[in-house]
């Protein structure tokens, strides 16, 4: 053995010994990655005073890639750090739209006012300080000497605390100021944006000179600082009673009622009355977005925001409420279908040859539908021999045996996350899309779970499970390894998928159906493990990024997008724009279906309206020519959702020579048309009190429930429309009501 192997073995062994072992049961992970090239940057722009995981793929998260940060979008506001301080702009008033989306950004060098230090220091860099679940503090300047900076979703504050540092607001020309007292100012800047300035009774505010406005007083103290709805000096006065009131924590709860199939979901602030001589409550001002303020009965004032989500309506308070709906999933659609047998062998003669996690984990979710398909379909010795298969890919992904080459997850301790290696588009470097990838992942182990849930016993596979959970969806706000809900924003309600987010309009995502994949994941494997705590996690971001497609990719009440806009619907949702656009192809199909694959048991509320589905799909097939270019399978298990005849019809003109999507299957796609063809539409108003079930009702108008009952126990099942039957264990229990 030469030298060099020998000090290579050396180090791997020694770092291995050292590190607290993630994996209790059966597989085991990589501590330590000597392929340098594919590592995320090494420094994290965050003070001492910050320990553990960090968020990244969240809104804010540049603040710790950057010296300084790229744009982020809190919304209202738009913020940005360079060498003079923090840039505040609000882009409600200059919101662009054209054919292919809208942008309310932030244009390069362009701001209503910046939060600097009167003595025009320029700061070195911008740091993470603390942060919560919607909210940032962030740290300018050294040890001794700096400004805190604390903000978040919703807020239209900016609470600032200095030490030793006399702060100054700098306008790139004169603003109009309204008000003037010696502690409170009101103005409106060149951009027409209206904010108000709030210092204590000890300080005063500086004559507007040279365009800037300084803190005169004591070089320690706070300030708040406001975006106004408008220039009247009611409201001037309105937000005073809230400007002292620092918000130090957010926090978001949840669970999940059975009875009615919905998930209550509370947002928390806690505050604190820096200036009691001011506040005369602890109450904090947000702007709840279109999918919030929906969904709440918490009243809400007179005032409002505009944004790139739409309308932000203020509210008064310290928490709020929200219901969302669960529509429920199912492992696959349960009726059987002739003449499959061959089209299963081959999903199970297929090869593999995938060997980065986004592309295999395709290739599993496949095996995980062809699975659950051949059952219901009694060929019950291909889905069992489909399953070890299954079994035999994850066993190969969870097994680290070598130095370098093999498939494997890498846990990397400085960014606390989880990694499969080899990496693909930015996975590893970049800390993007792991919930993409892995939810493929978890819905082939929630396969297994469905009949063999010992396999996925802590003992055995489930600890490795459990990691690739809590990479993307931790719920411990303690764990030393994971941060809190890595790529999902509770209250924007919707995933990110840039780990660093370093791009002029924030952080982004176009693909919310994968989202919805993971999630689906999530929900089945914990009724088929009976661990409610993580099957109610799953339901609780299912049911939350569900309100968030459909206000914000599908804009299902035609209240969020402009009329400009010509699409339906909007690939991509950024944090200060969304368009009608994709990273990889400019096709219909891709922008489109972007938004739809992969289809799967889970896939069901893409029919909950199904006259917007319509409207979306013949969009993207008009801007075809009338014939998809690709994804064929893809979208016609679209169309199905609302005209499963016609998808039929569709389908049976290509016959053989139909052109296999890379994450599909002809088995998927024909027991997916022929199911729908032969339940109907999908009933979205009847609900259930258990998870995995669905209502359908055909054209002649026949009702159908369905439900999947795990465990080896009857139970009896109720649907709001006054149905009530025992369903069967380990099997589809189906019921049909004719009219």
């Amino acid at each position: 053995m030469s030298l060099t192997i020998r000090l290579v073995l050396f180090f791997y062994l020694s770092s291995n010994l050292s590190a607290k072992p993630l994996i209790s049961g059966n597989g085991s992970i990589s501590y330590h990655n000597i392929n340098k090239e594919i590592l995320p940057q090494n420094i994290i722009y965050r003070t001492k005073h910050l320990t553990g995981p960090v968020p990244t793929n969240d809104w804010w998260s540049s603040i710790l890639w950057e010296k300084f940060s790229s744009n982020h979008f809190p919304h209202p506001l738009a913020l940005d750090y360079d060498k003079q301080g923090l840039r505040i702009f609000y882009p409600g008033n200059s919101i662009n739209a054209f054919d292919k989306g809208l942008a309310g950004g932030m244009p390069e060098l362009t701001q209503d006012l910046i939060i600097a230090t009167n003595t025009n220091k320029l700061f070195k860099e911008a740091r993470v300080h603390d942060f919560s679940d919607w909210f940032v503090t962030t740290h300018l300047g050294d040890e001794n000497n700096f400004l805190r900076l604390t903000y978040g979703h919703g807020s239209p504050f900016i609470f600032v605390n200095f030490q030793n540092i006399s702060p100054s607001i700098l306008f790139t020309s004169n603003p109009k100021i309204w008000s003037k007292s010696k502690n409170i100012i009101g103005l409106t800047t060149d951009k027409g944006n209206h904010y108000g300035l709030f210092i204590p009774q000890r300080y005063k505010w500086d004559e507007l000179q040279s365009k800037k406005i300084n803190a005169s007083g004591p070089k320690s103290g706070f300030f708040s600082l406001a975006l106004l709805p408008n220039n009247d000096q009611s409201t001037l006065k309105y937000f005073s009673n809230f400007a002292h009131n620092h918000v130090t924590n957010t926090h978001i709860n949840w669970s999940f009622k059975n009875s009615d199939s919905t998930v209550v979901t509370e947002f928390k602030f806690e505050t604190k009355a820096v200036c009691s001589s001011i506040s005369s409550n602890n109450k904090t001002l947000t702007a709840l977005y279109p999918h919030q303020w929906r969904r709440s009965k918490n009243p809400t004032t007179k005032y409002h925001y505009q944004s790139v989500r739409g309308k932000m309506k203020l509210m008064e308070g310290n928490s709020f409420k929200i219901n969302y709906e669960f529509p429920g999933v199912l492992p696959s659609l349960p009726l059987e279908v002739k003449n499959l047998k061959k089209d299963l062998q081959n999903i199970l003669n297929s090869k593999n040859l995938a060997k980065d996690t986004y592309w295999a984990g395709k290739a599993l979710g496949n095996l995980a539908s062809a699975s659950s398909i051949a059952e219901v379909c009694n060929h019950n010795a291909i889905s069992e021999s489909i399953r070890t298969k299954i079994k035999s890919e994850l066993k190969d992904w969870f097994s680290f045996s070598k130095l370098k080459g093999d498939k494997h997850f890498y846990y990397d301790e400085n960014w606390s996350t989880l990694t499969g290696i080899p990496p693909s588009y930015g996975s590893a470097k970049e800390i993007n899309d792991h919930h993409f990838h892995y939810g493929y992942f978890l819905r082939a182990a929630s396969e297994i779970a469905r009949l063999e849930p010992e396999w996925l016993k802590e003992k055995n596979w489930g600890s490795i499970i459990n990691l690739i959970i809590k990479d993307i969806a931790n719920t411990d706000r303690q764990n030393k390894h994971f941060p809190f809900l890595r790529n999902f924003d509770p209250y924007a309600g919707h995933s990110w998928a840039s780990g660093h987010a370093r791009f002029a309009d924030g952080n982004n995502q176009e693909s919310s159906s994968e989202s919805m994949n993971a999630w689906t994941g999530l929900i089945l494997l914990g009724q088929f493990t009976n661990d409610t705590r993580l099957r109610d996690l799953g339901i609780f971001l299912y049911s939350s990024e569900l309100a968030a497609i459909e206000e914000y990719w599908f804009d299902i009440n035609k209240e969020n997008h402009p009329k400009k806009i010509k699409s339906p619907s909007l690939a991509m949702i950024w944090g200060g724009k969304s368009t009608y656009e994709t990273w990889f192809s400019d096709t219909p199909h891709c922008k489109t279906g972007i938004n739809i694959l992969p289809i799967h048991g889970g896939s069901l509320y893409l029919g909950r309206f199904p006259n917007f589905a319509k409207e979306n799909y013949e969009f993207a097939l008009k801007n075809s020519n009338g014939k998809w270019a690709g994804w064929p399978s893809i979208m016609m298990s679209y169309e199905a959702l609302y005209d499963a005849e016609n998808s039929w019809k569709k389908w049976n003109e290509y016959g053989e020579k139909m052109p296999l999507d890379s994450g599909n299957t002809k088995a998927n796609t024909i027991h997916w048309i022929e199911n729908l063809r032969r339940l109907g539409q999908l009933q979205k108003d009847i609900k259930c009190d258990y998870p995995i079930s669905a209502t359908f009702k055909s054209s002649t108008g026949t009702i159908t429930h369905i439900v999947y009952l795990s465990g080896k126990k009857s139970l009896r099942v109720n649907f709001s429309n006054g149905e009530s039957f025992e369903a069967l264990p380990g099997k589809f229990t189906i019921k049909s009501i004719n009219s």
